[in-house]
């Protein structure tokens, strides 16, 4: 495969970064995950804006113009020959020295690959996912704002891992309250009483793109909306739960902590969501 890296296409082989770059050292850098559907690249202008946010937030300088990063991203899906394909942009800020917390030496790297995308396995959407609720909490935002999409994921590591021993497909991430935040790397919603409900994403959990057309499906179906500091006791009281982001779409929970959770099977609201969702995918790709 080739990979875009600092404004040119090299052979995956031989995209390297120097061993001080401070994304390697430090965890410095920020990122987006976007999908491309017939040769388009879905919400793309979106993932820029949050791109630039989580730049900005993060005190990033010296970045090109968004015009140049969508063009290298088209660039790397042609040179691939890829349609249907997961891409990742990301940014570094550059080279550093270890030790020095302040200082980059260079302009923010820039890598950009892409893969085909083939989904997650269909029976994931018939029989739903487990969800486990983990004791690692949620970075806080006064710690890091989470708007901010930082390749710094130790923590979401560590709690995907905790989930994975117990035998669940995602770790749901509580504040200090005790309130759900997100997962690793997804939202969370709840259906709950014909209500769809989902933590509010101002300082709680990453504002995701596929959050947002899945509001955008809710509020088209006629299905009221709630963002709002949820209870970690809704899991276990929900007519339904499911996960959104870029590559698993709107994924069924139906096991919490190894419990059955919204009646134990997906339920109508999701479905209806994902045909919404993946319908818009269609329309804005086609």
């Amino acid at each position: 495969m080739l990979v875009h890296l600092d404004g040119r296409l090299v052979e995956e082989a031989d995209a390297r970064i120097p061993v001080f770059d401070r994304g390697l050292l430090y965890g410095d850098g920020v990122f987006e995950s976007m999908r491309a559907v017939h040769g388009r690249i879905f919400r793309l202008e979106a993932h820029l804006d949050r791109l630039e946010r989580s730049a900005s937030l993060a005190e990033f300088e010296g970045l090109p113009d968004r015009l140049v990063f969508a063009g290298q991203l088209r660039e790397t899906l042609a040179a691939n020959g890829l349609r249907d394909a997961r891409l990742r942009l990301t940014l570094t800020r550059g080279a550093g020295r270890p030790g020095d917390y302040v200082h980059a030496s260079g302009p923010p790297t820039r890598i950009i690959t892409a893969a085909p995308f083939t989904g997650l396995d269909p029976r994931l959407y018939e029989e739903g996912v487990g969800l486990a609720v983990v004791g690692r909490q949620a970075v806080p935002a006064a710690v890091l704002d989470p708007a901010i999409k930082t390749t710094s994921r130790l923590s979401a590591v560590l709690a995907r891992r905790e989930a994975a021993r117990a035998g669940a497909f995602e770790a749901a991430l509580l504040d200090a309250a005790g309130h759900l935040t997100e997962g690793t790397t997804s939202n969370i919603f709840l259906v709950e009483s014909g209500r769809l409900l989902t933590p509010a994403s101002d300082g709680a959990a990453l504002p995701g793109v596929t959050r947002a057309v899945v509001l955008e499906a809710a509020h088209a179906a006629g299905l009221p909306v709630e963002e709002r500091p949820l209870p970690v006791a809704l899991l276990f009281s929900a007519d339904e739960i499911f996960l959104t982001n870029t590559s698993w779409e709107v994924l069924p929970v139906t096991r919490v902590d190894g419990r059955p959770a919204g009646g134990g099977r997906p339920g109508p609201r999701s479905a209806t969501l994902l045909a919404g969702y993946r319908e818009q995918v269609r329309r804005e790709c086609a």
